[in-house]
This record gives C-alpha cells, sequence and structure tokens, in this order.
C-alpha cells in the first residue's frame, strides 16, 4: 500500500512525503503509531506499537484493531471507530474518560490516543497515536499520595498546636482562680485571650480543608463569643453585631489580625460601657479592592478627652500598634459622643 497523505480541510497534511519517507516517519515517531483502514484492520504499526502492546508486527498486520482493546470495551470501541469514519477530523480520542488497551499477555495498560483521518489514493485511512500513560498514572498516585500525607500532617500539627495552647490558657485560668481581682488579675485574663486567639487560628486551620487561609469571617464570630464570655457581667448588658464578609487569609497574616481583633474587642468591652450602661459592639469585615478593613465599633460615650492611640502607655494597644505594623497597615481612630471606632486597613495578603 503507498500511503501519501494529502491536504484536504482538516485531514493530516503532507503533501511532499513519499511513501517510503512516511513509514520511515512513523517508525521514528516516539509514541506508538498505527493506521487503521476503514475496516478497522490494522494496516501499519511502528516499533513503539510492537513495544507497548507485546505483538510482533506480523501478528498485527491484517487484524482488527479491536485486540488492542479490552474485551469488554470492544463493542463500543466498534461503534466509535464506525462514528469516527463517517465524521472524519482531527481529535482526541475519549476526552475526559480513561482509556485503556490490552497487551498480548492480557494486561491492561492506560493509554492516550490521537486520531487523524488519512487521505491516500487507496482510499480513506485513519493515522492513531497510542501513548503509553502507565508512569504518568504511577506519578500521578505516588503525588496525590504525597499531597494526601502532607495534609494529615498539616491537620496533626494544628490540632496539636491547638490543643498545647489551650492546656496553657487552663494554667493561666486555673491560676487566675487563685488571684483576687484586680490589675494583676486583668492582666493575665487578656494574656488567656490572647493565647486563645492564637489557638482558635490552627483550630479552624484544623477543620478547614485548605491549611494556608483562615476563613476570617467564621473565625471573628467565634472569637468575639469567646472574648464576651471572658468579659463576665458587661457582656449581658452589650448586643455583639457582626458585619462580615466572606474573606479567607493566610495564616501569617491571620495570627496578627486575630490579636487586634481579640485586643479591641477587650477594649470596647471593658472601657466604652461603665457602670451599668448597655449598648453594642459591632465588629465589621470589608475586602475593598486589594485592601481588608477590619472595624471594631461601639456606641459608648466615646474616647476620653486628648485620647492618644499611638501614645497610650496600656499594653493592649501597644500591641495593637505592633501588630499593625506587622500587616504594613494603617490604624484610625474615631471617637464621638456617639461611640468610638477603631478600623484597621491593610493590603489583601497573597499565599506564596
Amino acid at each position: 500500500m503507498t500511503l501519501i497523505a494529502h491536504s484536504t480541510g482538516p485531514l493530516l497534511e503532507a503533501p511532499s512525503i513519499t511513501g517510503d519517507q512516511f513509514r520511515l516517519a512513523l517508525e521514528a515517531a516516539p509514541a506508538g503509531m498505527l493506521i487503521v483502514d476503514p475496516t478497522g484492520r490494522i494496516a501499519l504499526a511502528n516499533a513503539q506499537i510492537e513495544q507497548l502492546f507485546g505483538y510482533s508486527r506480523e501478528e498485527l498486520l491484517g487484524q482488527p484493531l479491536e485486540m488492542l482493546v479490552p474485551e469488554r470495551l470492544r463493542t463500543p470501541h466498534v461503534a466509535s471507530r464506525t462514528q469516527f469514519f463517517s465524521e472524519l477530523r482531527a481529535r482526541p480520542m475519549g476526552a475526559g474518560r480513561d482509556l485503556y488497551g490490552v497487551r498480548k499477555d492480557g494486561v491492561e495498560i492506560p493509554i492516550e490516543i490521537g486520531l487523524n483521518p488519512l487521505r491516500t489514493p487507496e482510499g480513506m485511512f485513519v493515522l492513531s497515536s497510542v501513548v503509553n500513560l502507565t508512569e504518568r498514572k504511577r506519578l500521578e498516585k505516588a503525588l496525590r499520595d504525597q499531597l494526601r500525607e502532607r495534609d494529615v500532617l498539616l491537620q496533626e500539627i494544628h490540632h496539636r498546636v491547638k490543643n498545647n495552647l489551650q492546656v496553657i490558657s487552663s494554667l493561666i485560668n486555673l491560676q487566675l482562680g487563685r488571684m483576687p481581682r484586680g490589675p494583676g488579675f486583668e492582666a493575665l485574663q487578656e494574656c488567656s485571650l490572647r493565647v486563645l486567639a492564637i489557638a482558635h487560628i490552627h483550630e479552624q486551620l484544623y477543620l478547614s480543608k485548605d491549611f494556608t487561609r483562615v476563613p476570617f469571617s467564621d473565625y471573628a464570630q467565634n472569637l468575639t463569643r469567646i472574648v464576651s464570655r471572658a468579659a463576665g457581667d458587661v457582656a449581658q448588658r452589650v448586643q455583639l453585631r457582626h458585619e462580615l464578609d466572606p474573606v479567607a487569609i493566610p495564616v501569617d497574616a491571620a495570627i496578627p489580625l486575630g490579636l487586634i481583633l481579640s485586643e479591641l474587642l477587650t477594649n470596647a468591652l471593658k472601657h466604652a460601657f461603665p457602670g451599668e450602661r448597655t449598648g453594642s459592639v459591632t465588629v465589621r469585615l470589608h475586602a475593598q479592592g486589594d485592601e481588608i478593613a477590619l472595624s471594631v465599633a461601639d456606641d459608648g460615650p466615646g474616647l476620653p478627652d486628648g485620647f492618644d492611640a499611638g501614645g497610650s502607655s496600656s499594653l493592649g494597644m501597644q500591641l495593637v500598634h505592633t501588630l499593625v505594623s506587622q500587616l504594613r497597615g494603617r490604624l484610625s481612630v474615631h471617637s464621638s459622643p456617639a461611640g468610638a471606632r477603631f478600623e484597621v486597613v491593610f493590603q489583601s495578603p497573597t499565599q506564596s
């Protein structure tokens, strides 16, 4: 048979290749190459096909192509082949599906097939390229196994860190139970809240499928409840509100932002509602273009005259300024007789 390809629309184009040159090109191809006639019989096969399927060329020529297809798939394969000859165009076979061939020894192998219609003086044929995917499948499985092991390890790490931090918080609380209320008691209680704020970050990561980013809107709601419980009686007089965009933040930004939220909430509950005053505290989290804004606002009497957030001597405010700098953000403070609002704005971080 003389195999000379002619250019006709989507058909394989090789107008200057002689039959011998065409055979040489197929023989040198790195993939298995088959030429099949309209009846589905093998007209030509290269050495890669012999190596892939374990048949000699003599055993393949003139045989139906379905001898290389697993028995359970032969009937649908005949239908697919017939349809291809009725709608000739170059295309991959079985796109989106796993394809298998069967070797002479009966072993099935995963393969990838590309089909090209081929016009010759002897009629229409199909040129099939066949690639063995066994090694690729093995590497993909090994990679999936490694990723699964990594995820299990990261989940266990976050779980243990969370547990250890909760143990530290519990030890602090045991000490608080032996102390009278006063400045020392309050300082130690705030320290316990800071530990819990970090522990809760790791708890969110442990429960999440993404171990690199914290769903901060969920975290903010849960942390608000934790701080409220620690505030004691004042929590019964203050309504907590949330206006939270669904924002996920990388761990290295979520930890300082969580600590900032804990400090600002604690300060609002501690100072904005003296005596038996009632009111509300609103936590807002908004994504604004490429920036993220977190604010804590109360409807108390406002900040004392002359309050300077940057010059405050309280450990909490000093910590807030340090953490805002760590985020490379900016802190703004607004106060009036209708309440106070602290807002942190920083560039939306990207996960490297």
